[in-house]
């Protein structure tokens, strides 16, 4: 069954109306501006005297190339496809306008894997990669079929300066995976993902809760007095309760023969990695999704850019490459987003308990207010590398305008002073669980590569 319009797939091909970004510079080191996450529905006001926001950019355009994750649409405003209810309330989309600030910024790469990549249904994630195209960004992580959206983005001709970017979702809806092409049937549109499912071990007292619920099946796989099945996810019954995400293993398998192809033929392998886990609120990623990271490193990748739940997390230095497990918000223009709008990775639920099935309707957590200084900050984390090595990685703290009222914030300027040394300070906290250590020199944080790895 074909799932999509023809028009779609002849749009994303269509020849690119500006020329597509290229490597900037020139020399035999690379280096690499990660931005965290672009929420952008406002103009970024280039002509404005801001010294703060021009210092922010500088930063990018100086780099060879330069990454960020756009978590929403793009779309003709005048051919929105229509929600599925007269009444529904969803992620605001960009058009042209986004896609063309994002370039004169300095991106050169984006990601679309993120749990926003449908929120227009297929022909959004068509339309999407059409203006991207037509604005000549280069963009990774969405495609045709799953072929295209796990294919690495490549920039740069020559080593020791070649690059491949790759973009993968943790944090993604069933609908909105791409799938491979079988034969004649074609493979279906939307995001490189991995999968993953939960293994859950309950104490009795839980055991007995669930157990006593009408949405209960018996685990015909496995049909023990200690087993259970609630919506789809068998139980055990054991001594604690244990919620542990197991990553699909065909996913990783492929996402780790394609890191391997890539490296063989680059310099530099970058994966950005969306996720939320265990949930938004969160400033420690999930276990599972560090042992993923790590494994992407073993596979080949130098340099894995973490985002998705819009505040920091830290970073870590293994096996000689950085993983910025998230670098929080570059652009974050929340105030014109519905809250109604939010879906269940933004609204902070605990993604552990969610898979036991346990919320009851009071439990569910009200909408987040984003009021608390961490969701207004982030960083440019710079990398340096020479044929391959991991040189330097300093940190630029991003404010974007915590202080300010919710409908002036939103904008990346370079952070100075007690705020500077407030995100810095906060992001070295993180770090240092995971054995990484810095030092500020001038406002920035310089990472410490000589320390031995945890």
């Amino acid at each position: 069954m074909v799932l999509i319009s023809a028009g779609w797939r002849i749009a994303s091909h269509r020849t690119r109306s500006e020329a597509p970004v290229t490597l900037r510079g020139s020399g035999d080191i690379l280096t690499v501006a990660a931005a965290g996450d672009c929420v952008i529905f406002k103009p970024l006001p280039f002509a404005q005297e801001d010294t703060g926001f021009r210092d922010a950019l500088r930063i990018i355009q100086n780099a060879n190339l330069a990454v960020t994750d756009l978590e929403e649409n793009l779309l003709d405003p005048s051919n929105v496809p229509p929600a599925e209810a007269s009444d529904a309330v969803r992620w605001p989309h960009g058009a042209i306008r986004q896609a063309q600030d994002l370039r004169r910024a300095g991106f050169s790469v984006v990601s679309l894997a993120n749990d926003h990549a449908l929120d227009y249904g297929e022909d959004g994630i068509g339309r999407t990669n059409h203006i991207l195209d037509e604005a000549g960004l280069l963009h990774a992580g969405s495609g045709d079929d799953l072929e295209q959206a796990r294919a690495s983005v490549n920039i740069g001709v020559a080593a020791p300066r070649r690059a491949a970017v790759m973009a993968i979702a943790i944090s993604a809806s069933s609908e909105s995976r791409a799938t491979y092409a079988h034969g004649e049937i074609l493979g279906r549109p939307g995001i490189s993902s991995l999968k993953y499912t939960p293994d859950v071990t309950v104490d009795p007292a839980t055991f007995a809760t669930l157990k006593s619920s009408s949405a209960v099946v018996r685990d015909e796989s496995n049909p023990s007095p200690d087993r259970l099945m609630l919506s789809g996810t068998p139980i055990k019954k054991g001594a604690r309760t244990v919620v542990e995400f197991v990553p699909d293993e065909r996913d990783a398998d492929d996402i780790f023969s394609r890191i391997r192809s890539a490296r063989s033929k680059s310099d530099v392998v970058i994966v950005m990695l969306h996720s939320h886990e265990p949930s938004n609120a969160s400033q420690e990623p999930a276990d599972f999704v560090v042992r993923f990271a790590h494994a992407m490193v073993d596979a080949g990748a130098n340099l894995v850019v973490g985002d998705g739940p819009h505040q920091l997390r830290g970073i870590e230095i293994y096996k000689g490459a950085a993983i910025l497990y998230s670098l929080g918000n570059f652009v974050f223009d929340y105030g014109l987003v519905d809250p109604q709008a939010l879906n269940l990775y933004d609204d902070g639920a605990d993604l552990y308990r969610l898979a036991l099935g346990a919320f009851a309707e009071s439990e569910v957590p009200p909408p987040p207010r984003f009021d608390e200084s961490q969701w207004w900050e982030g960083a440019i984390a710079v990398s340096a590398f020479e044929n391959g090595t991991l040189k330097s990685l300093t940190l630029q703290p991003i404010d974007l305008g915590a202080s300010l009222p919710l409908a002036q914030r939103g904008l990346p300027r370079l952070a100075v002073g007690e705020r500077s040394d407030e995100i810095l300070q906060r992001l070295a906290n993180l770090s240092r669980g995971l054995g990484t250590q810095f030092r500020v020199e001038n406002g920035v944080g310089v990472v410490d590569l000589t320390v031995k790895p945890r």
